[in-house]
């Protein structure tokens, strides 16, 4: 982190500049994106996978057995 007022580098655990003794500020904790993929959210493409292969093959299961 930089001072704002000296503007020498910093660490990030450190409360005030080693060089001109300036409070320094907190730094933001950055925030969670979220998982994406082709722009779409991940919980999306798991759905649209479970619908389609529902769609597809569990029409099959639904299907009595030869001779029943």
């Amino acid at each position: 982190m930089d001072c704002p007022n000296c503007g020498k580098w910093n660490p990030d655990d450190k409360t005030v500049c080693w060089r001109c003794q300036t409070v320094l500020p907190k730094p933001q904790p950055k925030k969670k994106r979220a998982a994406n993929f082709l722009g779409l959210p991940m919980w999306m493409w798991v759905a649209l996978v479970l619908f389609f292969v529902m769609t597809t093959f569990g029409q099959c299961m639904l299907v009595a057995p030869p001779g029943a």
